[in-house]
């Protein structure tokens, strides 16, 4: 290293990304890795989420405050425990995972957002509405699980 400036053309960081998960097995197994480890920790987010509106939904209006408590710290022990494992687990991230992850994790947010709002418009809560309405509350962060990096 001169500090002269090389000839060489240089390459964006996306280009060597790109290059690092397919050029050989090496890359590849790490690649894959990253995109299950993603998948799995996307999904179990979406689980909890779905779960935990259900819980917002049934268990909390019947104002039993050892009950209310009880499923929120389980809820934030899932949370804390999946991110926490996702965490040791992690050798790498593949190429737009964070994008991807962000973006689903905004919508799931944002409809759990609109359907605590919806329980202040109506009282009856019933479950041939929520049950589904949970189920799409976890869909954007399932489908940034599912979703593995195009090369």
């Amino acid at each position: 290293m001169t500090g002269i400036p090389s000839d060489e053309p240089r390459h964006s960081l996306y280009e060597q990304l790109q290059a690092a998960e397919s050029g050989g097995s090496g890359g590849e197994r790490i690649s894959r890795f990253a995109d299950l480890a993603g998948g799995r920790y996307a999904c179990a987010m979406a689980a909890l989420i779905s779960l935990y509106l259900l819980v917002v939904v049934y268990i909390y209006p019947q104002e039993i405050l050892w009950l209310d408590i009880t499923t929120t710290v389980v809820f934030v022990a899932g949370v804390v425990g999946t991110c926490m494992g996702y965490g040791r687990r992690r050798r790498a991230s593949s190429l737009g995972w964070s994008k991807r992850y962000s973006a689903g994790f905004a919508l799931s947010v944002g409809f759990f957002a609109v359907g605590v709002a919806l329980l202040d418009s109506a009282e009856a809560r019933p479950a041939w509405f929520w049950i589904p309405y949970a189920a799409l509350t976890g869909l954007p962060l399932l489908a940034t699980g599912l979703t593995r990096n195009s090369r």
